[in-house]
């Protein structure tokens, strides 16, 4: 049982280091990982020396970046997750009938992962790869915090503190909470200005057939090309295409 106990850890401890390097943008020093997992100098480095082995992470003379074996990962989630192989079709056939980019998110651990996406004819003022990385408390990622578990969910919220909304405006926790509960009433949330002040969004959640979270569908317009009501208008066909998706899972 010891050993089972020590191999779980030893296994926690290396997607910790993965998850730190993941999460950042430039190589990452050992120091620096080892302060941001809380772990020791010297478990650090070896389970570094065992993840650069098997390719998982590389290293480079500034740090450490994650290594090639990666992208076979991400391949085969593309390829075997049912989500991300049904909303393809679906997006493109949402986009052609909107004229907008549209997007389907997932929730991973705190944090929302890009999917799927299908660009406007118009583009927007800003470009998303999948794997992009974005939090819950603003725009399409409040969708997700609101329908979690109300556990889960206060947890999150216990530890918010105010966000500055790209309008300028301080978003606080009861602005929040008034959000999310226009959410679960209204099924959907229209969002101007808050991550890109330049943009305009609308998100609905996409359930499983068993009706679990599965994730977000959304449409996405810049300020300039479409209006507040305008994007209102097209919430019934994001809702249906929503529902297409949970037909197909």
């Amino acid at each position: 049982m010891a050993t089972t106990n020590n191999q779980g850890r030893t296994l926690d401890r290396a997607l910790d280091v993965l998850e730190c390097v993941t999460s950042t943008h430039e190589p990452v020093t050992l120091t620096e990982i080892s302060r941001a997992t809380g772990l020791h100098l010297a478990t650090t480095q070896r389970l570094i020396g065992q993840l650069v082995k098997r390719d998982y992470l590389k290293s480079t003379p500034r740090g450490y970046t994650l290594g090639p074996q990666v992208l076979p990962m991400s391949h085969s989630f593309v390829l075997q997750d049912r989500l991300a192989l049904v909303a393809p079709s679906v997006l493109s056939a949402l986009t052609d009938h909107t004229s907008l980019t549209s997007s389907v998110f997932v929730r991973v651990a705190d944090r929302r992962v890009l999917v799927s996406r299908f660009e406007a004819p118009n583009p927007l003022s800003y470009q998303f790869p999948v794997g992009q990385v974005l939090g819950l408390f603003v725009g399409g990622g409040k969708v997700l915090l609101a329908h979690a578990e109300e556990e889960d969910r206060e947890r999150l919220l216990a530890d918010y503190e105010p966000v500055a909304l790209s309008s300028g405006r301080l978003q606080n926790l009861e602005e929040l909470r008034n959000d999310l509960e226009q959410i679960r009433e209204t099924g959907y949330f229209l969002a101007e200005a808050e991550r890109s002040k330049d943009s305009l969004s609308t998100t609905a959640p996409i359930w499983s057939p068993d009706d679990s979270l599965l994730g977000t569908i959304n449409l996405v317009a810049n300020t300039g090309d479409t209006t507040r009501k305008e994007l209102e208008r097209h919430t019934s066909t994001l809702l249906q295409a929503s529902r297409r998706i949970t037909a197909q899972m």
